[in-house]
């Protein structure tokens, strides 16, 4: 129940942002990913080429810091530092409660987006774990 709440409460939030924040400088987007599963996404670019991003999902969240540029929601193409901290049942191998740092990669075409990154896991009682590949497809940047 608890998982179905947070994805019934991103998706209202998607909707909000995607009415008030379709304008520069913020862009939103929503993808299915892993280990997250499902997320929406809000960025702020308070310059021209950085921006700041927050991905909660229903397995985990990411913050990232990155470069890159869109021109609208045409095309773009990102580079980011992130974390990512899992909750609930993430996609794969990884177990909740688990904080990740690492960098993704992120190519916008016609508002579609794929996503690519490599983290090392940095604090958590999952040792096992040294490694997290993340893939992900979805709208928006």
């Amino acid at each position: 129940m608890e998982g179905e709440m947070r994805f019934i409460l991103m998706a209202g939030l998607l909707l909000v942002l995607t009415v008030t924040a379709y304008s520069n400088p913020f862009m939103v987007g929503a993808r299915l990913s892993t280990p997250q599963i499902a997320s929406v996404s809000l960025s702020f670019k308070p310059a021209e080429l950085w921006f700041i991003q927050v991905e909660p999902g229903v397995a985990g969240a990411k913050a990232a810091l990155g470069i890159g540029g869109s021109w609208g929601y045409m095309f773009g193409i990102a580079l980011k530092s992130s974390l990512l901290y899992t909750w609930g049942n993430p996609i794969g191998d990884t177990e909740p409660k688990q904080i990740y740092a690492g960098g993704e990669g992120v190519i916008m075409v016609t508002g579609i987006n794929l996503t690519f990154g490599l983290y090392g896991h940095i604090d958590g009682d999952s040792e096992e774990k040294d490694m997290l590949v993340s893939v992900g497809a979805g709208l928006g940047f």
